[in-house]
């Protein structure tokens, strides 16, 4: 196998299989990506951690065809570091990759694994794919991932997505707070149907493009997601998600509505003492808030903030973390925090918004 393409070009491509790659894959070659030069000029490249699979394709300059497999971050690290212009890299069957730069200034060996070794990724013709904008859906999967601990399992462990008709919805909680967002879409699907998507399936989506649309399709055990000359692969996650429209508010007593980034300075602020859980007290007056923290180990703070606010007095304590991660997912001037009782969960919600809709449920803290 020989081939040449520009630093650059290889670079970015690489750098979306990254996330791929897990610290402690269960076989070595799950270290390794996939090379492939066919026919036509194309360079396949293909990772799997099992779970989840990319795929993308370039159009290169092939001397000779072949396949082999490389440790997946070493190479993205090396290519990063080459100068800029064309690169040799070339394989002679002895799994021996040489990889050059145009003035043969730089020469590297790499040692790799037989391709045939590494495992199949599922195929989808994706000829029934629902069309969907990228836009739209990654600010949908942006309101929701941050809510996914990395530590949470099975159904707590990804984020449930329903399609129905001209309808796309996503829920994700950790049992303290729930991210709810949706979007409308020409789905055209007769009957609804659910998917729990993984944490890290999401965050890979998050980065497969930019612009344009995504083509999604589904079969009995995996979701496909492609975008131009880029196919994610994911396995479905095989578990009941809670029910989660039960801890939705169906309405709230009054609104607070708050200038967006002065709360979120504020919080910062007043989260510089780090403890257990975080919490803060919010005291909800007439178009005024406070925020207040005591830390016996390390001292208290005040802060206070106008508001547009009409409703009685409330105060209600929350892990502040969670406030701070709604504050920094969204793209909005002002926000508004519905409010019942100190003893009911609040309902946060961009003012603002466009695209996909969004509203945040957290439930209060003992302080």
């Amino acid at each position: 196998m020989k081939i040449f393409v520009e630093k650059a070009k290889l670079e970015n491509e690489l750098r979306l299989f990254q996330g791929i790659f897990e610290k402690k894959a269960i076989m070595e070659i799950l270290q390794n990506i996939k090379l492939t030069a066919m026919d036509g000029g194309v360079l396949e490249m293909v990772a799997t951690d099992l779970e989840i699979g990319l795929t993308a394709n370039i159009q290169v300059d092939i001397k000779n065809s072949g396949s082999f497999t490389v440790n997946g971050k070493d190479l993205y690290d090396l290519i990063s570091k080459m100068p800029e212009g064309n690169i040799e890299i070339s394989e002679d069957n002895d799994l021996q990759i040489l990889i050059t730069n145009e003035k043969k200034t730089c020469k590297y060996k790499m040692l790799g694994l037989q391709s045939s070794d590494y495992p199949e990724l599922p195929v989808n013709d994706l000829s029934n794919a629902l069309k969907l904008s990228l836009v739209d859906f990654q600010a949908m999967i942006n309101n929701c991932y941050y809510v996914i601990s990395p530590e949470l399992k099975f159904n707590l462990g990804g984020a449930l997505l329903s399609i129905s008709k001209n309808k796309l919805e996503m829920a994700a909680t950790d049992g303290h707070r729930l991210s709810y967002s949706f979007f409308n879409a020409d789905t055209s699907v007769s009957d609804p149907v659910e998917y729990i998507l993984s944490r890290k399936t999401l965050l890979e989506v998050l980065k497969i493009g930019s612009a344009g649309e995504i083509e999604f399709a589904f079969d009995n055990n995996n979701l496909f997601f492609k975008h131009k000359n880029r196919i994610l692969c994911s396995r479905i996650v095989d578990q009941k998600f809670p029910n989660y429209k039960t801890v939705i508010p169906e309405k709230t007593e009054q609104t607070a509505v708050i200038l967006a980034e002065e709360l979120l300075q504020t919080l910062r602020r007043i989260l510089i003492f780090k403890t257990r859980n975080n919490g803060v007290v919010f005291k909800f007056s007439k178009n005024k808030l406070v925020l207040e923290r005591t830390t016996p180990e390390k001292g208290e703070g005040y802060d206070e903030i106008a508001i547009e606010y009409s409703g009685k007095a409330v105060a209600v304590g929350f892990n502040g973390n969670f406030i701070l991660d709604f504050l920094t997912h969204i793209n909005s001037e002002k926000i508004g925090i519905g409010v019942n009782d100190s003893e009911s969960s609040f309902l946060f919600k961009p003012l603002d918004e466009s695209g996909a809709h969004f509203i945040y449920i957290v439930m209060p803290l003992n302080i």
